[in-house]
Protein backbone atom coordinates (compact mmCIF):
# COMPACT_ATOMS: atom_id res chain seq x y z
CA UNK A 1 0.00 0.00 0.00
CA UNK A 2 3.07 2.40 0.18
CA UNK A 3 3.64 1.65 -2.99
CA UNK A 4 0.88 2.83 -4.28
CA UNK A 5 0.85 6.26 -2.34
CA UNK A 6 4.32 6.80 -3.64
CA UNK A 7 3.97 6.46 -6.94
CA UNK A 8 0.86 9.46 -6.94
CA UNK A 9 2.81 12.23 -5.42
CA UNK A 10 5.23 13.30 -8.54
CA UNK A 11 4.17 14.83 -11.71
CA UNK A 12 4.20 12.39 -15.03
CA UNK A 13 6.72 13.37 -18.27
CA UNK A 14 3.71 14.39 -20.35
CA UNK A 15 2.26 17.10 -17.49
CA UNK A 16 5.62 18.62 -16.98
CA UNK A 17 6.43 18.89 -21.06
CA UNK A 18 2.60 20.47 -20.70
CA UNK A 19 3.14 22.87 -18.06
CA UNK A 20 6.49 23.95 -19.60
CA UNK A 21 4.75 24.53 -22.86
CA UNK A 22 2.78 26.92 -21.26
CA UNK A 23 5.51 28.64 -19.39
CA UNK A 24 7.14 29.63 -22.46
CA UNK A 25 4.19 30.81 -24.05
CA UNK A 26 3.48 33.24 -21.81
CA UNK A 27 7.11 34.12 -21.44
CA UNK A 28 6.64 34.75 -25.26
CA UNK A 29 3.36 37.03 -24.87
CA UNK A 30 4.64 39.25 -21.92
CA UNK A 31 8.76 39.54 -22.83
CA UNK A 32 7.65 42.75 -25.48
CA UNK A 33 5.43 44.01 -22.44
CA UNK A 34 8.70 43.87 -20.03
CA UNK A 35 11.09 45.62 -22.54
CA UNK A 36 8.32 48.63 -23.27
CA UNK A 37 8.24 48.90 -18.93
CA UNK A 38 12.10 49.07 -18.54
CA UNK A 39 12.17 51.42 -21.65
CA UNK A 40 9.75 53.79 -20.02
CA UNK A 41 11.40 53.31 -16.33
CA UNK A 42 15.00 54.07 -18.23
CA UNK A 43 14.97 57.66 -17.73
CA UNK A 44 13.80 57.51 -14.22
CA UNK A 45 16.46 55.35 -12.80
CA UNK A 46 19.33 56.70 -14.97
CA UNK A 47 18.17 60.44 -12.89
CA UNK A 48 17.62 58.92 -9.87
CA UNK A 49 21.21 57.66 -10.26
CA UNK A 50 22.50 61.09 -11.13
CA UNK A 51 20.62 62.44 -7.83
CA UNK A 52 22.48 60.61 -5.80
CA UNK A 53 25.95 61.54 -7.82
CA UNK A 54 25.08 64.70 -7.24
CA UNK A 55 23.97 64.42 -3.59
CA UNK A 56 27.58 62.65 -3.25
CA UNK A 57 29.58 65.24 -4.41
CA UNK A 58 27.57 68.05 -2.50
CA UNK A 59 28.20 65.84 0.89
CA UNK A 60 31.85 65.71 0.31
CA UNK A 61 32.21 69.18 -0.39
CA UNK A 62 30.64 70.01 2.69
CA UNK A 63 32.23 67.48 5.02
CA UNK A 64 35.92 67.73 3.05
CA UNK A 65 35.86 71.63 3.17
CA UNK A 66 37.18 70.93 -0.59
CA UNK A 67 35.38 71.85 -4.48
CA UNK A 68 33.80 68.42 -5.87
CA UNK A 69 33.03 68.80 -9.32
CA UNK A 70 31.27 66.32 -11.65
CA UNK A 71 31.33 66.43 -15.06
CA UNK A 72 32.24 64.24 -18.21
CA UNK A 73 35.81 64.32 -19.29
CA UNK A 74 37.58 64.82 -22.98
CA UNK A 75 41.26 65.34 -22.58
CA UNK A 76 40.90 65.57 -18.97
CA UNK A 77 38.71 68.97 -19.04
CA UNK A 78 35.06 69.34 -18.40
CA UNK A 79 32.99 69.56 -21.61
CA UNK A 80 29.59 70.54 -22.27
CA UNK A 81 27.83 68.00 -24.56
CA UNK A 82 28.94 64.80 -23.65
CA UNK A 83 26.96 64.44 -20.52
CA UNK A 84 25.86 60.55 -21.99
CA UNK A 85 29.12 59.46 -21.72
CA UNK A 86 30.97 58.53 -18.11
CA UNK A 87 30.73 61.19 -15.89
CA UNK A 88 33.78 61.50 -13.20
CA UNK A 89 33.22 62.62 -9.69
CA UNK A 90 36.69 64.31 -8.30
CA UNK A 91 37.99 66.73 -5.78
CA UNK A 92 38.95 69.72 -7.83
CA UNK A 93 42.32 70.61 -5.99
CA UNK A 94 43.93 72.71 -8.92
CA UNK A 95 42.84 74.17 -11.97
CA UNK A 96 39.39 74.48 -12.09
CA UNK A 97 36.97 71.95 -14.29
CA UNK A 98 40.33 69.80 -14.97
CA UNK A 99 41.43 66.79 -13.75
CA UNK A 100 45.24 67.23 -12.87
CA UNK A 101 48.07 65.59 -10.48
CA UNK A 102 46.68 67.39 -7.70
CA UNK A 103 43.22 66.14 -7.85
CA UNK A 104 41.64 62.91 -6.56
CA UNK A 105 38.91 61.11 -8.63
CA UNK A 106 36.13 59.58 -6.55
CA UNK A 107 34.04 57.75 -8.90
CA UNK A 108 33.38 57.07 -12.51
CA UNK A 109 29.85 56.84 -13.63
CA UNK A 110 29.04 54.28 -16.65
CA UNK A 111 27.70 55.96 -19.69
CA UNK A 112 24.13 55.71 -20.56
CA UNK A 113 22.32 53.66 -23.48
CA UNK A 114 23.85 54.76 -26.43
CA UNK A 115 19.70 55.08 -27.47
CA UNK A 116 18.98 57.88 -25.05
CA UNK A 117 19.97 61.36 -24.71
CA UNK A 118 21.20 63.10 -21.59
CA UNK A 119 21.73 66.90 -21.62
CA UNK A 120 23.04 69.89 -19.67
CA UNK A 121 23.54 73.70 -20.45
CA UNK A 122 26.71 73.75 -18.58
CA UNK A 123 29.95 71.69 -18.96
CA UNK A 124 30.66 70.65 -14.86
CA UNK A 125 28.86 70.59 -11.27
CA UNK A 126 31.34 72.20 -9.07
CA UNK A 127 30.25 71.99 -5.37
CA UNK A 128 32.15 74.54 -2.72
CA UNK A 129 32.60 73.87 0.70
CA UNK A 130 29.58 75.25 1.72
CA UNK A 131 27.16 72.81 -0.15
CA UNK A 132 26.57 75.57 -3.18
CA UNK A 133 27.26 74.79 -6.78
CA UNK A 134 30.04 77.52 -8.32
CA UNK A 135 29.08 80.34 -9.98
CA UNK A 136 25.34 80.04 -11.62
CA UNK A 137 25.54 76.20 -12.34
CA UNK A 138 22.03 75.62 -11.60
CA UNK A 139 20.08 73.99 -14.78
CA UNK A 140 18.28 70.94 -15.33
CA UNK A 141 19.25 67.59 -16.87
CA UNK A 142 16.87 66.18 -19.57
CA UNK A 143 16.89 62.50 -20.22
CA UNK A 144 15.23 61.20 -23.72
CA UNK A 145 14.08 58.18 -25.03
CA UNK A 146 13.11 57.33 -28.08
CA UNK A 147 9.89 54.93 -28.28
CA UNK A 148 9.53 51.79 -30.85
CA UNK A 149 6.82 54.77 -33.01
CA UNK A 150 9.46 57.17 -32.96
CA UNK A 151 7.96 59.70 -30.60
CA UNK A 152 10.14 60.98 -27.47
CA UNK A 153 9.45 61.08 -23.89
CA UNK A 154 11.77 61.60 -20.76
CA UNK A 155 12.34 63.26 -17.26
CA UNK A 156 14.01 66.40 -15.83
CA UNK A 157 16.48 66.89 -12.81
CA UNK A 158 16.48 70.50 -11.72
CA UNK A 159 19.70 71.24 -9.32
CA UNK A 160 19.23 74.56 -7.84
CA UNK A 161 22.50 76.79 -6.90
CA UNK A 162 21.84 75.37 -3.17
CA UNK A 163 22.77 71.68 -4.82
CA UNK A 164 19.04 70.83 -4.09
CA UNK A 165 17.32 68.61 -7.03
CA UNK A 166 14.09 67.71 -8.09
CA UNK A 167 13.18 64.82 -10.21
CA UNK A 168 9.89 65.92 -12.89
CA UNK A 169 8.08 65.03 -16.35
CA UNK A 170 9.33 66.84 -19.23
CA UNK A 171 7.92 67.99 -22.54
CA UNK A 172 11.85 69.02 -23.65
CA UNK A 173 11.89 65.42 -25.60
CA UNK A 174 9.14 66.24 -28.25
Amino acid sequence: MKQSNLSMLGFSLFEFIITLSICAIVATLTIPSMREIYTANRPKHALMHLDRLISYARLKAVYSGERITLCPLIANCCVRDYWHKELTLFIDRGHLKCLNTHDTILTVSQKINSLDELTYQRNALTFLHTGTLWGLGNGTFTYCVKRKDGRKFGKSLSISTTGRTRLKDTTRCD
